[in-house]
């Protein structure tokens, strides 16, 4: 007696939807004004704050005097200018700071995607589809920010490559797909 045992038919595996450059970039737009808005209103508080605890530099700012006066430079006035290269000096590394980490724990949250992502419905992955780890999503961050400005080429690339991939992507091994 013969059986005829039929098989399920075997399921391809689905390939996500890759996200356009469109969304990728107001998905950016959003991300820069989430973080800016918070960040300029922080930043502003401590600039208040260190003009009113040091009413040198304050004056030295608004005071044409302190330009014409003398090229000698007094320790005060060099306490205030280095004052004032510390606290930007702060400013940028404090941006970089919270930059890195809003990007990377986002983007390896369950959730794989900024709130700029989610906004527009598109998430990170690795190239073969898994979660993104925090190693993978500082690479991208830091290769999206120091290379990809460059003459934009880093964006540019995306609308050249098959999984739309910018350099970033390519570096970390990433795509960005529709959920």
């Amino acid at each position: 007696m013969e059986t005829n045992i039929s098989e399920a038919p075997i399921q391809e595996k689905k390939h996500p939807e890759l996200a356009g450059v469109g969304y990728r970039f107001l998905a950016h737009l959003l991300d820069g004004v989430i973080i800016s808005v918070p960040y300029s209103i922080i930043m502003f508080i401590l600039a208040t704050l260190f003009f009113v605890l040091s009413p040198e530099a304050a004056a030295m700012m608004y005071d044409d005097s302190y330009y014409y006066s003398t090229t000698v430079m007094t320790d005060e006035e060099w306490a205030v200018i280095m004052g004032l290269i510390v606290f930007y000096a702060a400013a940028i590394l404090i941006g970089i700071l919270v930059t890195w980490l809003y990007y990377a724990l986002m983007e390896t949250s369950k959730l794989q995607g900024t709130l700029g992502k989610m906004a527009l419905g598109i998430k990170v992955t690795k190239v073969t589809g898994e979660k993104v780890t925090f190693g993978r999503a500082t690479g991208r961050f830091f290769a999206k920010g120091f290379l990809s400005p460059i003459l934009c080429i880093g964006y540019i690339i995306a609308f050249f490559t098959e999984k739309k991939q910018a350099l970033h992507d390519l570096m970390a091994s990433t795509i960005v797909v529709k959920k």
